[in-house]
């Protein structure tokens, strides 16, 4: 088989369809299809379903993308030791994380990274705490960042943080001057929520999810930028770690305040790699800065 039918064919079930696949490879649409075509004749089977909503794979497919993703990352994991003999310490890392951790932590991460790696690639995906351990196990990540929980043995925690979620606002908010706040307390005021379902028992606390059902929402929304912009124009409450807003409750521009409830206060944000891949050597770089850099959080 070749090489490129195999990148395609993975692609094609990452983006869920040939036009979404091209646009990310850079290529044709028509070169997508041609390669899913040859490997379908190649191997007598019919890989995908062709539905009006995207592809969907086959059981067959699905057989034939465990096998992809095995024989793309050892090859990937290959070149990079080779290069790193020859001194060109190259590669491609992927990682999965939490969105408010894309905010500073690890782009300042990242940027150390980079410069003593120039020939490394990086993808970073914002993905829900559950969707992190999923793209791990699959191989759709090297490495995640989410809030700790037993994920089983598939996984291995390297490091963690203290990551408790509390209630975020403008520091002119009522409530901005409290010690501490209960899901009571909160009823009344507007409220800006992650979008979405909840993650997991794991994640949240049975507290958290009665408000939410009974909360004021005013805006909803994936993306964490929107909702910092809301937050400072004073607009709600939101429900987050202090990670994704250090900068400003340290200027005194927002204030977090911590929440009444056991679960959310003993939250840890850990990193994890999979328990049986080798880690490339630009990959094992970035883990050792990120445990460095949870162990200052």
């Amino acid at each position: 088989m070749h090489a490129a039918a195999l990148l395609y064919l993975r692609e094609v079930v990452r983006a869920g369809s040939i036009r979404k696949a091209a646009q990310s490879l850079h290529v044709a649409a028509s070169a997508v299809n041609r390669q899913i075509l040859k490997l379908e004749a190649e191997l007598k089977i019919r890989l995908f379903d062709r539905l009006p909503d995207g592809m969907r794979l086959t059981p067959s497919g699905e057989i034939l993308l465990r096998h992809v993703r095995t024989t793309l990352h050892g090859y990937e994991q290959a070149v990079a030791e080779i290069d790193s003999l020859r001194g060109i310490r190259s590669g491609h890392v992927r990682i999965a994380t939490l969105d408010s951790l894309l905010l500073e932590m690890l782009p300042d991460v990242l940027e150390r990274v980079a410069n003593s790696f120039a020939a490394v690639t990086f993808s970073v995906v914002a993905a829900s705490p559950i969707d992190v351990n999923r793209q791990l196990q699959a191989g759709e990540a090297d490495l995640g960042l989410t809030f700790v929980a037993p994920f089983g043995p598939a996984l291995q925690l390297i490091a963690s943080a203290a990551a408790p979620v509390g209630a975020i606002m403008a520091a002119s908010h009522p409530l901005a001057t409290r010690c501490l706040l209960s899901f009571d307390d909160l009823l009344p005021y507007p409220a800006l929520i992650q979008q979405g379902d909840l993650p997991s028992r794991a994640f949240v606390s049975d507290e958290f999810a009665a408000f939410r059902a009974a909360a004021q929402v005013r805006f909803a929304s994936n993306d964490i930028d929107f909702i910092k912009r809301m937050l400072r124009a004073g607009l709600g409450v939101g429900f987050y770690t202090r990670l994704a807003f250090r900068q400003e409750i340290a200027t005194g521009e927002m204030a977090w305040v911590p929440l009444a409830s056991q679960r959310l206060m003993d939250q840890r944000v850990g990193l994890y790699v999979p328990t049986m891949r080798t880690l490339s050597p630009a990959c094992n770089a970035l883990v050792r800065v990120l445990a460095e850099s949870l162990a200052t959080l």
